[in-house]
């Protein structure tokens, strides 16, 4: 049987940081990936300067595909854009995946990619991991292990209680020929016709190219993107699909627990998105980032008990927590909203209200010039500030 101090099962952004971080501590770190290459889950790959700052790596045009200069909202009606600054990049996010495995190669951890993890264990103070790479079968005990492999976590579904743990359907089309706008700006759509208790994107990777998806509560994603894409022939007449991708996204906020004994959870597997916009890849990376140096310390210090681990949570909990559960409340305050409300409330809103959501604070401006409509101010602020 394989041993090590920490095995890390999932190569996505929390993998990859939390085998680099766990391998520079001196832990024998092994990163385990079902996949032949990370980063095959769809996403937007919309982030902020910052998420590269936290992920301590430079823009690289080989993963850095398109800056961005910020994003334009729109309300149901589509009559008012709302337009938000931030400067940001579309990733190539598997390209991003592989950088930051190699870093974590280089380290000193073990890439073990088409590895598929069947059963957790707990056995004499370790995690013992059964699975196959290919039709072979193979056995690893570790100190402690991270799961870092999604909304179907094997770690999570056998040893965590994952009460209130949501998931709303993204679904996403990559295509070419898109004639948008502005290549430098997000495009996000709002409206319960649209996209229930969800939104559409549209993600310019330059060139004409674009992400272009749809995230709802419920079924129908496929047909609801598809009627967006029929009513918008001046961006999609001449556009052509070159690949579908579909995944669960978590928008429940976090799990109450994501530590015990030698077992830690990280990114989508523990809840960890922003739930009002399900981004994700900011979140996990920060996530990988501090658990991997928690479990490596403890692996090496021979401490591996939750009391010890818990760190993780706490350091996780004190940057992110508060912006999760409060996103929350304005996802689950929005969802109440007809769509006339919405085309109301979006007539006020500027881009700081919308980047103080998208970051789990209330909006207080968009209360305060709703004064035109004082039964709505007042149903808006019961809902962002007393839910």
């Amino acid at each position: 049987m394989e041993t090590c101090d920490v095995a890390v099962i999932g190569a996505g952004p929390a993998g990859v940081m939390a085998a680099w971080t766990a391998a520079r501590t001196g832990a024998n770190t092994i990163l385990l990936e079902k996949e032949a290459h990370p980063g095959r889950k769809p996403c937007a790959e919309g982030i902020l300067t910052e998420v590269l700052e936290d992920a301590e790596v430079s823009a690289d045009p080989k993963f850095a595909i398109n800056r961005i200069k910020g994003a334009v909202l729109y309300g149901p009606d589509e009559k008012k854009r709302v337009n938000v600054g931030g400067e940001g990049y579309i990733l190539d996010k598997p390209a991003l995946l592989n950088v930051l495995a190699e870093r974590a190669r280089v380290s000193g951890s073990a890439l073990e990619f088409g590895r598929t993890v069947e059963a957790v264990t707990r056995e004499n103070g370790h995690v013992v991991i059964n699975g196959k790479r290919g039709s072979e079968p193979f056995s690893l005990k570790a100190r402690v292990a991270i799961g870092c492999d999604g909304t179907g976590s094997i770690l999570a579904r056998q040893y965590f209680q994952r009460r209130k743990y949501q998931v709303i359907a993204a679904f996403q089309y990559d295509m070419t020929g898109c004639r948008v706008e502005d290549e430098s700006k997000l495009e996000i759509f709002i409206g319960h016709k649209k996209a229930p208790a969800g939104y559409v994107w549209i993600f310019p990777k330059g060139d004409r190219a674009a992400n272009v998806g749809i995230g709802l509560k419920g079924s129908g994603a496929k047909m609801l993107l598809d009627k967006f894409i029929e009513e918008h022939p001046a961006v999609f007449g001449d556009a052509k699909i070159e690949r579908t991708q579909s995944a669960p996204v978590p928008v429940g906020g976090e799990v109450d627990e994501y530590v015990s004994d030698n077992m830690m959870l990280c990114g989508d597997a523990a809840g960890q998105v922003i739930p009002l916009t399900g981004a994700g890849i900011h979140t996990s990376l920060v996530a990988g980032k501090i658990a991997g140096e928690v479990a490596g310390k403890a692996a090496v210090e021979g401490n591996v008990g939750s009391k010890r681990l818990q760190a993780y949570q706490k350091r996780f909990d004190e940057l992110w927590a508060g912006k999760i559960s409060n996103s929350l409340k304005a996802l689950e305050s929005f969802e109440r909203f007809s769509d006339e409300e919405l085309n109301v409330i979006t007539d006020y809103l500027d881009g700081q209200d919308l980047i103080e959501m998208a970051h789990g604070f209330s909006p207080s401006r968009a209360i305060s010039l709703l004064v035109k409509h004082p039964i709505l101010a007042m149903k808006v602020a019961h809902q962002l500030l007393g839910s």
